[in-house]
């Protein structure tokens, strides 16, 4: 039906049923819905449960395990990957993938309702929810409103004095990257 292909068969599976079956699983607390029973268990103990996995070296707490080992290793055990085309070094390897795509072989991703491309697809997968779909996120104290989850826990913490764990790095240095139109590299140079 489309020229998707997976690595596994349970993948194949939860695609087509998510996507050409129109199967969701709805959470019960918020208006996320996820593609498979699992997916949707790991969601509510992530956002609704607080489970996180904490770091045993300081007082990060990831929601995701691979989170929580790429904090161990930039942070703790100082692992760097470098470009072998330019002198760009970052600690997180989705940064250099991204960094690759888009300074040395040019890949764009061209959103299909509108003239915007980035050429990062998180980047336009945002894109799309706040422009295309109306995605908001309300906060509970003021009437502040924002298209991004990133905005609404930072409004939270300088306006309302909230705190909250930490974000990812790679989350935070795609969301700069979109509003300000700098270069990764800068980004990470500014964050060090």
């Amino acid at each position: 039906q489309c020229d998707y292909t997976a690595k596994t068969y349970k993948y194949l599976k939860i695609h087509m049923s998510s996507k050409h079956e129109g199967i969701r699983y709805p959470c019960d607390q918020c208006e996320h819905t996820s593609s498979d029973a699992i997916y949707l268990k790991r969601h509510k103990e992530r956002e609704h449960d607080g489970i996180g996995h904490p770091c045993n070296q300081c007082d990060f707490i990831a929601k995701h395990y691979s989170t929580l080992k790429l904090h161990k290793e930039s942070k703790h055990e100082g692992i760097t990957y470098s470009c072998d085309q330019c002198e760009f070094i970052t600690t997180d390897k989705t940064n250099l993938r991204r960094h690759r795509e888009s300074k040395h072989e040019g890949i764009r991703h061209a959103c299909n309702q509108c003239d915007f491309s980035t050429s990062d697809q998180t980047c336009l997968r945002r894109h799309k929810r706040s422009k295309h779909e109306g995605v908001r996120y309300f906060c509970d104290q003021c009437e502040f409103q924002s298209p991004q989850k990133f905005k609404l826990k930072r409004h939270k913490e300088l306006k309302h004095g909230e705190t909250s764990q930490p974000l990812n790095t790679s989350s935070q240095l795609s969301i700069e990257t979109v509003e300000h139109n700098q270069s990764t590299e800068t980004l990470v140079q500014n964050m060090t």
